[in-house]
């Protein structure tokens, strides 16, 4: 074989690998693959357009460690992490532009700790503050023009 038919060879393998990848399903809140067992590893999710959704670290079945979530148009939208299928950690979502509008906390699913909330041009908008899923701490808000408008006690 020449060098120009193992080029060939290589290009036809490297883009035909995804044609031949295993087909996982989500089935009662469960990914499994095509045997029916769960499955552990990446899950790339695809909106109709074919491009890329979501992606999902899967371990034993359910959503555990980092995801992805992409808008149509290719550009992140937010990005957490899951811990035995529920979210879990930091996750921050982001406008099509690329600004930040959110943080949020997670502890097993639930909301837990600050939360920042800005508006689409960048000004603060709320920080709220949860204890396992239940309001707490001084919430504040701010106006359009990025002054204290409201402060609530939980």
């Amino acid at each position: 074989m020449n060098i120009k038919s193992i080029i060939t060879f290589a290009v036809i393998v490297l883009f035909s690998t995804p044609l031949f990848s295993q087909q996982i399903t989500k089935t009662n809140g469960i990914y499994v693959d095509e045997k029916g067992e769960k499955y552990s590893g990446v899950y790339i999710s695809y909106y109709p357009s074919e491009t890329k959704e979501a992606v999902y670290t899967i371990k034993n079945g359910v959503e555990n460690g980092s995801v992805e979530f992409y808008y149509p148009t290719t550009e992140i939208m937010e990005q957490g992490s899951f811990k035995n299928g529920q979210k879990h950690g930091k996750w921050v979502r982001w406008s099509i532009n690329g600004d930040k509008l959110a943080e949020a906390n997670y502890k097993k699913g639930k909301k837990d700790g600050k939360w920042i909330i800005w508006d689409e041009r960048g000004i603060k908008r709320y920080e709220l503050y949860y204890t396992k899923g239940k309001k707490t701490g001084i919430w504040i808000m701010w106006d359009e023009r990025g002054q204290i408008s409201n402060k609530k006690q939980y």
